[in-house]
């Protein structure tokens, strides 16, 4: 029996401490847009500058704090590009504090100084094929492109320009969804690399391909010339050991026709075993 009535007293004295605790609630808005924003971290302090409780607004822009103690605290707002606010409140015991619209000023100061850049993926997966984005790095603008294709994965190139994916040689090559007409290592030492727009390889081609792409199929896509005429470029490239290559090429596009010609000339001392396909 006197274990049930202090159970029952310790019950009756517990809800009134639940019954002092506060809670604070508001809507931030863009001063300049008048929309709602979220993800604003707001955030709560003592008059020590302790942390008392923290919470980030939800999608329409609506924020509350719970379970808080009475007194005098401090509430800041923060949101990047924008200029952090704060204010003073007062929060009576068990007192239930609903805000006046906050209005979140753009630091123009800061929006002026941040640059922001785009870029797309170097690699993205579709249904029947990975697509690899040609960079702006100096290899992808100055060499071959046998160069670009050994920072292909899964694509190897030998000195020879033999082409492997995946260790297999059965590769067939195709550039802008077509044959070369020619082999491997003389098409595509021809090709400067920074004429290529993007590099696909399909590792398990369909039926309509023959024997010679059963490893797989790596389809080159030439850059589009948006200019109309003739435009052409000198490409001359060194190596060590003592190698020299010369690449003139032309093209000449109108609005039904758009031709590309190169020509390739490489020195080199390289000494070693390889096959030319």
């Amino acid at each position: 029996m006197k274990t049930i009535l202090l159970s029952l007293i310790g019950l009756f004295m517990t809800i009134p401490v639940f019954a002092q605790q506060a809670q604070v609630s508001g809507m931030i808005k863009g001063e300049n847009t008048g929309q709602v924003m979220p993800y604003v971290i707001v955030a709560l302090k003592d008059s020590t500058a302790n942390m008392v409780a923290t919470v980030i607004t939800d999608a329409k822009g609506m924020f509350k704090l719970e379970k808080l103690p009475a007194g005098d605290l401090n509430i800041t707002y923060s949101f990047m590009g924008f200029q952090s606010k704060t204010e003073s409140i007062h929060l009576s015991a068990g007192g239930i504090l609903k805000l006046e619209t906050v209005l979140l000023t753009p630091d123009q100061k800061l929006l002026n100084e941040v640059s922001v850049t785009a870029q797309r993926a170097s690699i993205s997966l579709k249904l029947d094929k990975k697509v690899f984005e040609v960079g702006r790095d100096v290899l992808s603008q100055s060499g071959a492109v046998t160069d670009l294709l050994n920072i292909v994965p899964s694509v190897s190139v030998s000195p020879g320009g033999a082409i492997s994916l995946r260790g297999n040689s059965n590769v067939l090559v195709l550039i802008d969804g077509r044959p070369t007409g020619l082999t491997q290592g003389n098409a595509l030492e021809q090709v400067p690399a920074d004429q290529v727009e993007r590099v696909e390889v399909i590792t398990k081609p369909s039926s309509r391909y023959d024997a010679a792409g059963s490893a797989g199929i790596i389809n080159i896509i030439l850059k589009k010339n948006k200019k109309a005429g003739f435009n052409g470029q000198l490409r001359i490239a060194g190596g060590v050991p003592n190698e020299t290559r010369i690449s003139p090429s032309l093209n000449y596009k109108s609005n039904k026709l758009n031709l590309f010609a190169t020509y390739g000339l490489r020195l080199s001392d390289y000494v070693g075993l390889y096959t030319m396909q």
